[in-house]
């Protein structure tokens, strides 16, 4: 029998199950199984989450790994996103001496700079630190939430300035990890830039609200387009300049005023088609030059020289030209992939949004200029973010109508993730000896293995207007009217997120990638504690922090022009119904999505057929 195989015997068999249900299954068993399967708290798992998700780096809590990878995977595949406002507390604690005074009236609204970050700095998963930062406007907004047993969540607002203007609005934010050396215990060090090209190395002290300036980069004078940090212990700090130069700086010199160790200038006639770059890796970094023959250029970079290592010119892309118009060489977003198994990217690998409104997937090992071309037909906004999602999946901000679209890089016949469980895929109980062990939930399974449902890319709208507009000087917008402008910026705290913030103007949209059943089933609490997913029905619908019913469109294939796009709504938490949960077991989207009536399924976006 089974139950009665060497632990060795069974340990190289779990190795080869297909998912992690499959693994929990065989636990449920007897409760010799069990014992052997879940020894060292499931470390039997590391192998399963090594080999399903291999460019994604964990902590070392391979059940709860296993169980946010695996619960992640199976939301993106039913497109299961919860969409909140993100709203600073009227409690939030104040940095800096007093509220600034503006001079200017801006009927445009400011565009936040986000970073975040997640650490587990404790002996299990729930010791899990979160920090999100992001300008808005003249001010820098921080929170920091702590899960688990000693949850919190403490929010800090810092200004020093006692006159602003839009010339002030900061236009890059950055966190320093912990893996940073001159990071303060206890202290959050951020470095941020002002578009009137102030940048500068702050310390701040949540506990005492104390703060200190412990580094200024020179930039004299020269106003601030963009800027970047590498990843790594010992990062360098990029400053785009909108004369279209670009510095380099070191971050972890001792030096309070840090002088550029390296500069990089751009064709200054056409500096408003190179305003983007981006490090591909530590030692690696891309730059838009605007120009046709060589469009985008990637070097290396070190701290004697910068070296030319890849030229990608226009007209090897095919790009798409608009009828009576000239190709368009602007570069608009960057955004490398992991493509090490420990996590992070050597730069080989990266996405790259043309001026055809296209996004690219390029290789530098290979001799093509591009591998794979992935766009909407349906929407013609230009691309103003790339962000890559988990293992499998990146996600593109849209320049206007607020359109956030869910891109899926897998392959035919790769692994699929249909299969895994609702709720915990792991039992908290040893089954009795003897007997089989039964299931915790009744919701396992909801779609068949041998399923195989169509991809569907999908684009999501955040149009919701904020409640309140921040005490910026912004000309506040009317109540009822729908935001459709663009996507600025997007962050995710670590790889093993399930979070994407993403800057809208004025605001923060956060877009929590779960399944209604994970967040409303009989495990919410390990959602809730562990990963910081609230009940969606805790807060009210007057709340600032209420759960959002967004609304998208699937999207037909780039190759098929004469399909329309399905229109797609979602209803309240508290408007499921059993007929809800039926078509999410038939069609595999979330139940939260209102089903489509077979006479009403086709729309043409935003005009119902009649």
């Amino acid at each position: 029998m089974l139950s009665e195989l060497p632990p060795e015997i069974l340990y190289l068999i779990a190795t080869y199950l297909p998912t992690a249900s499959a693994v929990a299954n065989l636990a449920h068993v007897c409760q010799r199984l069990h014992e052997i399967i879940a020894v060292e708290d499931w470390r039997i798992l590391r192998t399963f989450v090594k080999s399903r998700f291999p460019n994604i780096e964990t902590p070392p809590f391979w059940k709860d790994a296993a169980q946010a990878l695996t619960s992640r995977s199976r939301a993106l595949d039913r497109h299961a996103v919860v969409g909140r406002f993100v709203s600073v507390p009227p409690d939030a604690v104040k940095v800096g001496p007093r509220e600034a005074i503006r001079h200017d009236a801006p009927t445009h609204g400011y565009r936040p700079a986000i970073d975040s970050y997640e650490v587990w700095d404790g002996s299990t998963w729930a010791d899990r630190k979160e920090v999100l930062a992001w300008g808005a406007a003249n001010e820098l907004v921080m929170r920091i939430t702590r899960c688990g047993k000693n949850r919190n969540e403490r929010w800090l607002v810092f200004n020093d300035l006692e006159h602003t203007s839009s010339h002030d609005d900061i236009c890059g934010t950055h966190l320093l990890r912990p893996d940073h050396y001159v990071k303060a215990p206890g202290n959050e060090h951020i470095i941020f830039g002002r578009l009137r090209g102030e940048l500068a190395h702050l310390s701040i002290a949540p506990d005492s609200a104390a703060y200190e300036y412990k580094q200024r980069f020179l930039t004299f004078g020269s106003d601030l387009e963009r800027t970047d940090l590498a990843d790594g212990p010992d990062p360098i700090l990029a400053a785009h300049f909108t004369n279209g130069s670009i510095a380099f700086y070191s971050t972890t010199t001792d030096d309070e005023e840090v002088q550029a160790f390296a500069r990089l200038q751009i064709n200054a006639e056409n500096s408003t088609r190179n305003k983007y770059s981006k490090f591909l890796s530590p030692a690696r970094f891309a730059v838009a030059t605007g120009r046709l023959e060589d469009a985008l250029a990637i070097s290396t970079i070190s701290s004697e020289r910068l070296s030319l290592d890849r030229e990608i010119g226009v007209e090897s892309l095919d790009l798409d030209a608009q009828v009576g118009r000239a190709q368009k060489p602007n570069v608009t977003a960057i955004a490398p992939l992991n493509s090490r198994p420990s996590g992070g990217s050597t730069g080989d690998v990266f996405l790259a949004a043309w001026g055809d409104r296209a996004v690219r997937l390029h290789d530098l090992r290979s001799d093509k200029p591009y591998e794979m071309i992935y766009r909407d037909t349906t929407d013609q906004n230009p691309v103003y973010c790339v962000h890559p999602f988990g293992n499998d999946r990146f996600v593109v901000g849209a320049g206007g109508d607020a359109v956030v679209k869910l891109f899926d890089l897998r392959m035919p016949k790769t692994y699929s993730f249909l299969d895994s469980r609702a709720s915990s895929i792991f039992p908290n109980k040893k089954p009795q000896q003897g007997t089989p062990g039964a299931m915790t939930n009744n919701h396992i399974n909801s779609v068949n293995s041998s399923v195989r449902y169509p991809r569907k890319d999908l684009s999501i709208f955040l149009s919701h207007q904020p409640q309140a507009v921040p005490n910026t000087g912004r000309t506040r917008r009317q109540a009822n009217r729908s935001y459709r402008g663009a996507i600025y910026t997007m962050s995710s705290p670590s790889p093993i997120s399930t979070t994407i913030y993403t800057g809208i103007a004025d605001s923060v949209v956060r877009l929590d990638f779960a399944s209604t059943d994970d967040l409303t089933g009989p495990c919410q609490d390990w959602y809730e504690d562990l990963i910081g997913l609230t009940n969606p029905n805790s807060h009210s619908t007057a709340s600032p922090n209420r759960v959002l019913e967004l609304s998208a469109y699937e999207r037909p294939n780039s190759e098929n022009t004469t399909r329309t796009s399905k229109l797609r709504t979602q209803q309240p938490f508290k408007s499921i119904i059993d007929e809800d949960i039926n078509a999410e077991r038939l069609t595999n989207w979330d139940r939260r999505w209102e089903r489509l009536e077979v006479a009403g399924a086709w729309r043409h976006l935003g005009i119902p057929v009649r």
